[in-house]
């Protein structure tokens, strides 16, 4: 909704308006709808404005407390839980129709203190002043859907929602990390990475934590984690079918409200098409209606469309009469989004979704919603459930979930045998060898997302060994357990890091981004429930498919393919002629001292000369001539 930051000078140097003059230049496009500062003594909060709900119309920020102007917050929130918060805190209807979020925050601050973040649902990254104790309080919501960068040292604490904001102060470095850029030209595992930036001296405050800064001490501490979650018990089916499609509408319901247009991501599967569906349905009762957008190329103008996911978009356009618009990604989109600085203006999965923003913007659009998240815990495919059955004895059960796994997969009678040996090995066995045993059998590559190829200069991977094994996340093969998978991969970090990405490049352009399915009910919802609602006789993703059986054409509501065909062809078309295109915009030299010290340049442009064809080491290939170019002066 908007951008925040702030400097407090620990050894008491009082912050002017000149001082925090540069962090508000700095991200300048935040604030389509006004700018905010206030500075008392040694502190100095800002705010950038960018309207998206009712409230935010009329809030200005930063705001002190109405009663009690020692505490000044700034905030980026959007709090979904108003009436409980209200309900809790004696606040009567009437006074809670003008309250905005950021003053709720604060009502929570007086309330509760330093508890108030476990208390608030919703999307937000805040920093409150309080005067009274001389200390800074800062929260982030449960999955990081607002940013919240900053730099510290004994002298000073700077914080804003975007990196360059934080780059702006004199004080900064603007030193590499280099044991990060070592991890990320090797293998994924910047993806666990949910503290670290790609500058040495800049972090970022972890989903789910708050930090507490004074003038001797800083104090982060988590607030939700799986040991927050309450186990969920219902009397049937059809009940926990009911209760996620109600969460599912209040989920979409809280995101919707807002004055302006709005988008959601449509792919044709499981997660972006159940909310685009509720959201039309939502939208449709206030006369207004969402547009859908696809990273899958235009469909044919003439004939039948194909039979990919296309076919599945164009049936729920035509059961909610909605306009879908797609994407026409050409060679020298992917060559400029890999032409970033990475460092400060973040890329992932941006090569597309430039364009969506970009199309979205025409449309006016400031809130767009996405499916993203649903794979990893409401709409996951009960990973670890197998192997949970054979640990709890429930072999009847066990035996007759491989025969039905086994024959979806084409078993006849005479390789039945053969196909339930196949899955109870992939779906049992595998997943029970203990974490040590597999990972010094499969060595140091035992992550499944490992690169096949790098082009690291060997000194430097040498180097930096240590610092990278140490930064390693755990394997995130299947273990028993469906909510203990889930927890990982929410846990693991990747999800903040698109989520990042979108939100500092959305904001930029004016517009926002949501993920109903990570929606913290929904989540505790998910990781509460029975491991067999996920699961039921072989077919996976069982409780969202029940949920939403009313709601989606049935065609998708049992689609079983992830694969968007129609958009990793263009992939195939588009990634292997940006390869050589990318390498001679940049135009590497062997004088490139530095990009030298990262990367054997000599290999580099050796391997792209012999790269022809789609594969994993294309994207490889791109992301390291994007970390050359990012790290080359």
């Amino acid at each position: 909704m908007s951008g925040i930051y702030g400097i407090f000078y620990k050894d008491g140097t009082a912050v002017t308006s000149e001082a925090i003059a540069p962090i508000e230049n700095a991200m300048a496009s935040w604030g389509k709808d006004g700018r905010g500062s206030w500075c008392k003594e040694s502190v100095g909060l800002g705010h950038l404005m960018l309207h998206s709900t009712p409230q935010s119309l009329y809030e200005k920020l930063p705001v002190s407390h109405p009663q009690n102007p020692h505490w000044v917050i700034t905030a980026d929130a959007r709090i979904d839980n108003r009436q409980d918060l209200f309900a809790a805190l004696n606040i009567t209807p009437a006074e809670s129709r003008t309250i905005p979020d950021s003053t709720l925050v604060l009502f929570a601050y007086e309330r509760w203190g330093q508890d108030c973040v476990s208390r608030l649902i919703g999307e937000f990254a805040f920093a409150i002043w309080d005067r009274r104790e001389q200390k800074l309080f800062c929260g982030r919501d449960h999955m990081g859907f607002k940013p919240f960068y900053y730099y510290e040292d004994n002298r000073c604490f700077i914080f804003a929602s975007d990196i360059e904001g934080v780059l702006s102060r004199p004080e900064v470095p603007h030193r590499p990390n280099e044991p990060l850029l070592a991890a990320y030209l090797q293998e994924d595992t910047y993806f666990p990475e949910k503290r670290q930036t790609f500058l040495a001296d800049i972090v970022k405050l972890p989903p789910a934590h708050q930090l507490t800064v004074t003038a001797k001490s800083s104090q982060l501490t988590q607030y939700w984690s799986l040991d927050n979650v309450r186990e969920v018990r219902l009397s049937s089916d059809e009940a926990y079918a009911e209760q996620l499609r109600e969460l599912l509408f209040q989920a979409v319901e809280c995101r919707i409200q807002t004055p302006f247009p709005v988008g959601c991501h449509l792919s044709g599967g499981l997660d972006s098409s159940s909310v685009t569906a509720i959201a039309a349905q939502l939208l449709r009762q206030k006369g207004k209606t969402p547009t859908a957008y696809s990273w899958s190329p235009p469909p044919p103008t003439t004939g039948k469309c194909p039979d990919d996911e296309r076919r599945l978009i164009q049936l729920l356009c035509q059961q909610e009469g909605l306009e879908c618009q797609y994407v026409d990604l050409q060679v020298e989109d992917v060559v400029g989004t890999y032409s970033r600085d990475f460092s400060r203006d973040p890329a992932e999965m941006m090569f597309r979704e430039q364009l969506v923003q970009k199309q979205a913007a025409r449309n006016g659009v400031r809130v767009m919603l996405s499916g993203w998240g649903g794979d990893e815990c409401i709409t996951g495919h009960g990973w670890g459930f197998l192997s949970e059955l054979f640990l709890q004895g429930r072999w009847r059960q066990l035996h007759r979930e491989i025969r039905i796994v086994s024959h979806q997969e084409g078993a006849n009678l005479l390789y039945a045998l053969r196909l339930d040996a196949r899955v109870a090995y992939s779906k049992v066995s595998r997943t029970l060898i203990p974490e040590p045993i597999w990972s010094w059998w499969h060595g140091p590559n035992s992550r499944n997302s490992c690169y096949p190829l790098t082009c690291i200069n060997p000194s430097f991977a040498k180097q930096h060994k240590d610092a990278v094994m140490a930064m390693r996340g755990p394997s995130l093969r299947e273990r028993p357990g469906v909510q203990a998978n889930q927890w990982r991969w929410l846990n693991n970090g990747h999800l903040t890091k698109r989520i990042e990405a979108w939100a500092v490049n959305g904001d930029r352009q004016g517009m926002l981004y949501s993920y109903p399915l990570l929606d913290r009910r929904i989540l505790e919802f998910g990781l509460g429930s029975p491991p067999e609602q996920f699961v039921r006789q072989g077919c996976r993703r069982s409780l969202m498919r029940r949920a939403v059986e009313c709601i989606l054409p049935a065609a998708v509501q049992q689609n079983r393919s992830k694969r968007e065909a129609a958009a990793f062809a263009v992939l195939d078309r588009v990634w292997p002629p940006a390869l050589p295109a990318l390498s001679d915009r940049l135009g590497l030299q062997e004088g490139d001292l530095l990009a030298a010290k990262y990367v054997d340049l000599n290999k580099l442009k050796e391997v792209i000369s012999q790269t022809k064809e789609m594969k994993r080491d294309v994207e490889v290939l791109l992301i390291t001539l994007a970390c050359v170019n990012s790290f080359r002066v």
